[in-house]
């Protein structure tokens, strides 16, 4: 009986593994994943967004994990997808004040899992959706759009 709770314990730690770190991409900012049922998990940034100028956006994002390859003997690998929602008070491209908007994401990336602990990920996140100040859509521009994120994180 103990043996079994004990496995139980385990398997449930293992599969609810937890990372935080730093994302820079247009932006900096604070990064926190969550495996739920792994290997697929919930990412949540919150940080500076450099977009058109100054502004603070959070973002949630649901990542699937499609793959993981065996690319090096080294760590491990995985392939993600996943649909997300931002928000936040930014600067729109050519609005002269920031507003709030809202916004879908969809964000496609690769994340090497090093050593225990330390994880690196590089990834696309296009960003479209609307800005109630200026009332008109907001975009975060093909150009910043294909400017990868890189982040760094320390699991648990």
């Amino acid at each position: 009986m103990l043996f079994a709770a004990l496995l139980l314990t385990g398997v449930a730690s293992a599969q609810d593994s937890r990372a935080f770190g730093l994302r820079v991409g247009y932006g900096l900012e604070a990064s926190y994943q969550h495996c739920f049922s792994s290997p697929h998990f919930l990412e949540v940034d919150l940080g500076v967004d450099f977009n058109a100028g100054r502004g603070f956006k959070l973002s949630g994002v649901y990542d699937f994990v499609l793959g993981q390859p065996s690319i090096t003997n080294f760590g491990e690998w995985s392939i993600y997808l996943g649909p997300g929602v931002s928000m936040g008070y930014v600067y729109n491209r050519g609005a002269a004040d920031p507003s709030f908007m809202v916004a879908g994401c969809l964000q496609l990336g690769i994340e090497w899992l090093m050593w225990e602990h330390l994880g690196i990920s590089v990834d696309f996140r296009p960003t479209y959706g609307w800005d109630f100040g200026g009332k008109r859509a907001y975009d975060a521009s093909l150009l910043t759009s294909l400017i990868p994120g890189l982040s760094i994180r320390y699991v648990f």
